[in-house]
């Protein structure tokens, strides 16, 4: 879904690849097989520090599992996520190996062939170490002889340079989904977000530490001392906090209603000329072939006026630096060895990982990230069942039908709000396990080592591939039948410019989907996923979207009034929830995902009310078995500060606390941990 947004740290993007839905096996306590005094009395003796489940739900289900698990060498965390993430990582390996062993048999131009050669480059330090930064060398080397602002202009021609300084997109009309449009978003920044230039906090200084290191030690393998690295990283930062100085921070769009609306500015590209004459725009655009751009919305006007200013000969040693780190960095990973144990050692202390994984499973993530789409065809055919499909589709269109009825019961929406809200739900197109279109990777030209490629070409081609198609999008109409999302992804998705929910087949295995367990089990994985998937179209950002995808009101004034008191009520809710020791949880940032955490709890509630003698018990540990994760303390922290979702045990325990059913069932009172009033109580749907 296209956020309001777009802004990644260069440095953390590529090296750590955060896990924000974790989602995943484990074998469900059987409280089902117990009477109800039996049951907590199971609970309780397993439970080794005497956590009552009434005072805290999650702790209590999970403790034994919470109290042994050890994290394995080379991870940030151990969960149910990580466990059905570990089951696709082998499936995925038994997919190359079964390639490997028959690579005789597939022709150049065969997508086996192009994935068995991105995983032996990979996997061949030999050849990586020899060529060492001789594959980016080239564009280095031209960003170094730079000597004039035009210069930096003419680098937008060669696209084997990397310049994230303005960056083009193209994707649906926020305003009218069924066409593709040019997006102009702002220059991307090391930290990620102005805030963190503009307000800095301790947090900050330890990131960007980490940061400074790692870029002075990339830098000092292409040859530079140490004060020369260092200088060149002052003049990134340098140039990255002038610049931040216009952009709009995280703190002013949480705090902005109405962002969408507010980075929603059409621009002719002789207005952009205008705004930013500098910069060019003509022929940078003419150079990426999207000149003739029918309509063009830039995000932040005040941003690229901003960088029109800085735009001069006078920053020439700025903005050199900067390119010239941007693309040392984007680099490294596909470069020697030791430029890749600088990339470790730098994911280990910002994630507090210890150890690294196998070379082969770095290989395998490797091909994934280069040709996930050809390595997920394959993996569709093998893992996808078409009964699993179709069963997973059926609770979906379950979840949908709930959802209409709990719709038309709310008593403070009118019901011509109701109406679009039920026809949002019935126009919402559901995609299961694989997509209906797959990359034709048939024009992309991968070589192994032996035939002169090298890993930096092949990921360079790939980037180069894959942003010609993006820019081949312009100016037509959006095809909704290209999602291309991968069927070995573990998570789901909502897309609010299609209206349209993913659930990839890598998910739909382990405790998340067991066509051999209980029905509540089941409901307590896929289900309240799928429901939380779909509650997404009503959250706060969702709800801006119409049945078509547009951004467009589809309420009337009074209820979403109402809407956006009962949202506030949510973020007020969560803000008073301490998850680390003098840190609470920001009900701003993650009001979206708690909203649809809610949602997707009281469809399942609803449907077990049309069970006959359901299982809540089942249910309700089902839930808390799918989030149990132990995590380092650097990813833990990292996460309460950027991600969207609430940690783990309130996705749980502030979930549950709710519903009046889960009090029912485990019988709690005022006295317990877990009770909250009923005037108290925040869930919206």
């Amino acid at each position: 879904m296209k956020k309001a947004k777009k802004i990644v740290a260069m440095a953390t993007a590529l090296i750590i690849t955060l896990m924000m839905s974790p989602i995943s096996y484990h074998k469900v306590f059987a409280a089902e097989q117990l009477s109800d005094q039996m049951a907590t009395e199971s609970i309780t003796k397993n439970n080794k520090i005497g956590l009552r489940l009434q005072d805290d739900f999650y702790g209590a289900i999970n403790n034994e599992w919470l109290s042994t698990t050890k994290i394995e060498q080379g991870k940030d965390q151990a969960s149910v996520f990580q466990e059905v993430s570990d089951m696709v990582m082998k499936q995925k390996r038994d997919i190359i190996n079964e390639l490997l062993e028959k690579q005789n048999q597939y022709g150049e131009n065969t997508d086996q062939k192009k994935i068995i050669n991105i995983y032996n480059n990979t996997l061949d330090t030999e050849d990586r170490d020899k060529e060492g930064i001789k594959p980016v060398q080239k564009n280095l080397d031209k960003i170094k002889n730079i000597k004039t602002i035009q210069d930096i202009t003419n680098l937008w021609s060669n696209k084997e340079i990397l310049n994230s300084t303005i960056n083009f997109t193209v994707g649906s009309d926020a305003k009218d989904a069924t066409m593709n449009v040019l997006y102009i978003e702002p220059t991307t920044i090391s930290l990620g977000n102005s805030d963190e230039y503009n307000n800095p906090t301790e947090s900050t200084a330890k990131t960007k530490a980490l940061i400074q290191e790692y870029y002075n030690k990339i830098l000092m393998l292409d040859g530079y001392t140490q004060e020369e690295a260092q200088s060149k990283v002052n003049d990134m930062f340098k140039f990255e906090g002038m610049i931040a100085k216009s952009m709009t921070g995280h703190k002013e769009e949480l705090a902005d209603s109405n962002i969408q609306q507010s980075i929603y500015n059409v621009y002719t590209l002789d207005e952009l000329n205008a705004l930013a004459p500098n910069l060019d725009l003509t022929s940078v655009m003419a150079s990426l072939g999207i000149e003739k751009a029918n309509k063009i919305i830039l995000e932040e006007p005040k941003w690229l006026e901003a960088f029109n200013n800085l735009y001069t000969n006078e920053n020439v040693p700025l903005i050199k630096n900067y390119l010239e780190i941007l693309n040392l960095s984007n680099a490294s990973e596909f470069l020697s060895e030791d430029f890749e144990k600088v990339g470790t050692e730098f994911n280990n202390k910002a994630a507090g990982i210890v150890g690294s994984r196998p070379k082969e499973e770095e290989a395998v993530s490797m091909v994934n990230g280069l040709m996930g789409m050809g390595l997920g065809r394959i993996y569709a055919d093998k893992y996808v069942s078409q009964k699993t499909k179709d069963d997973v589709e059926n609770i979906t269109n379950e979840v949908i039908e709930t959802y209409k009825s709990r719709i038309n019961n709310l008593n403070w929406m009118s019901s011509e709000t109701k109406k679009n809200a039920i026809e949002k739900l019935e126009k919402l197109d559901v995609k299961i396990g694989y997509p209906e279109n797959w990359i034709d990777y048939s024009n992309v030209d991968i070589k192994s080592y032996k035939d002169g490629g090298s890993l930096y070409e092949n990921a360079m081609t790939i980037y180069n591939f894959s942003r010609n198609e993006m820019f081949s999008r312009l100016n037509k109409q959006v095809d909704k039948k290209n999602d291309f999302f991968q069927p070995q992804t573990v998570n789901a998705f909502y897309n609010a410019t299609n209206n349209s929910i993913m659930i990839p087949g890598g998910i739909i295995q382990g405790h998340f989907y067991d066509p051999n367990a209980s029905r509540e089990v089941n409901l307590g994985g896929i289900g309240a996923v799928i429901g939380h998937e779909i509650s997404h179209a009503f959250d706060n950002n969702g709800a801006k979207y119409d049945a078509d995808g547009n951004f467009k009101n589809w309420w009337t004034a009074d209820d979403y009034k109402e809407f956006e008191d009962k949202t506030q009520k949510v973020k007020d809710f969560y803000s008073k929830i301490e998850a680390l020791p003098g840190k609470n949880i920001n009900g701003a940032l993650t009001v979206g995902e708690n909203i649809a955490d809610m949602g997707g709890m009281a469809c399942m509630l609803d449907i077990l009310g049309t069970m006959k003698n359901p299982d809540y018990k089942a249910f309700f540990e089902s839930y808390a078995t799918t989030w149990r994760q132990v995590v380092t303390k650097e990813y833990e922290e990292y996460c309460l500060n950027v991600d969207a979702h609430s940690p783990n045990k309130f996705r749980v325990n502030a979930v549950l606390q709710q519903f009046e059913k889960f009090y029912e069932t485990y019988g709690i009172t005022q006295n317990d941990g877990m009770y909250v009033k009923p005037k108290d109580r925040v869930a919206i749907w």
